[in-house]
């Protein structure tokens, strides 16, 4: 049974917080998270409730008697957190406090990991004021594990969960959490601003778990991996799982937005000169690393053509401000090649944007496989 302490009882914060908790882990009944018997209060007003008994042990205590675990345990314990938070994400629940010790492992054969402390979770739905530092000076979650746009109090999805299974990850493979000060200020300015250190060197890994940790770790959202899901199945991937081959990885459908750019050579076919041919390879370089630089998905290149498409995020208000950048790009893109066409006056940029959906693979890269935008 979990009571409210007496004295955090007094505090309408903490009372809501608490029954907060307990209505999100009730509305989610997931195998992967605590379940909940009874709720109630005690003679004095304190607020309870009753849980399933666990017997084992927080992964933080494990990783304090085992200092660091293997890729494949690291994976072996990540799995049930992820299904339990693809099922919270699904539910429209941020967790914002997935750490060492709201994990829990039971004891048993094969032992039960669950995702323990809904209590400071949020809906994915506007909240009035911010959701960053508040007036007392501390941010909803914990510091290690923080997302930048956490600590700025702007927008946040389900993507500063993906940020804080990075840390985790960093942490399981190497034992040492990728930012750390015992300066409140300087660990705020290490996720805001320093590039994270790759696990391998700290420890001898893969390139490829490197790619996963880092990918999880970038200071903007939209370079994240979009879901828990697809970081998972690049993690199987990356640790050697055999039911990550590549025929087997999950296709998903997603929302996306698509850049198409046409670079048509005002000139017959015999005027297709060397300058002509190298102003065309130009400014398709250009386009590709205009694309890239902004997160873009090269799905077909030619000598003429370049297709790019941008997965958008599944909540709606984040969704509308990716469409909004990639339009952006786009325009600035066609300024720029245009001012280039007009020196030599024979390439001419034609570039057009559509919305629909794709077929994604998930890899360590995502994998555009069809879809509407991409035929």
């Amino acid at each position: 049974m979990k009571v409210l302490h007496g004295t955090l009882a007094a505090s309408p914060k903490m009372v809501k917080r608490f029954l907060r908790e307990i209505e999100v882990v009730r509305r989610l009944n997931h195998p992967g998270i605590v379940e909940i018997y009874d709720v109630g209060e005690l003679a004095d007003g304190r607020p309870f409730y009753v849980m399933e008994h666990l017997d084992g042990l927080t992964l933080d205590v494990l990783l304090r008697q085992e200092g660091r675990l293997s890729p494949e345990q690291a994976l072996d314990l990540l799995d049930p957190v992820c299904s339990a938070l693809d099922a919270a994400h699904a539910a429209g629940i941020i967790h914002r406090d997935v750490k060492g010790s709201n994990i829990f492992i039971s004891r048993g054969a094969p032992p039960k990991v669950k995702l323990l402390d809904f209590g400071i979770a949020k809906l994915m739905e506007p909240e009035e004021g911010p959701t960053g530092f508040t007036t007392a000076g501390r941010a909803p979650g914990t510091l290690t594990i923080m997302a930048p746009e956490q600590i700025l109090g702007g927008p946040i999805d389900a993507r500063v969960d993906v940020y804080a299974l990075g840390v985790l990850l960093h942490r399981l493979l190497t034992g040492k959490l990728p930012f750390y000060s015992t300066d409140e200020a300087e660990l705020l300015r290490q996720h805001l601003e320093e590039p994270p250190p790759r696990p391998s060197r700290r420890t001898p890994l893969p390139a490829a778990l490197d790619a996963v940790v880092l990918r999880c770790l970038e200071k903007q959202p939209e370079h994240r991996y979009p879901s828990v899901k697809s970081f998972l199945c690049t993690l199987r991937e990356a640790v050697g799982d055999p039911s990550s081959g590549r025929s087997s990885l999950p296709e998903l459908a997603a929302d996306a937005i698509a850049v198409y750019l046409d670079l048509r050579a005002r000139t017959d076919a015999d005027d297709l000169d060397d300058a002509l041919a190298d102003e065309l390879g130009l400014a398709l370089d250009l386009a590709e690393e205009r694309f890239r630089d902004a997160g873009l998905t090269l799905v077909t290149t030619t000598g003429s053509e370049i297709l790019a498409v941008r997965l958008l995020s599944c909540d709606p208000a984040a969704a509308l401000r990716e469409r909004a950048a990639v339009i952006e790009i786009a325009a600035s893109l066609h300024d720029e090649l245009a001012q280039r066409g007009r020196a030599d006056g024979r390439v001419h940029p034609n570039l057009c944007l559509h919305a629909g959906q794709v077929v994604v693979r998930s890899m360590l890269h995502p994998e555009i496989i069809g879809g509407d935008l991409a035929r």
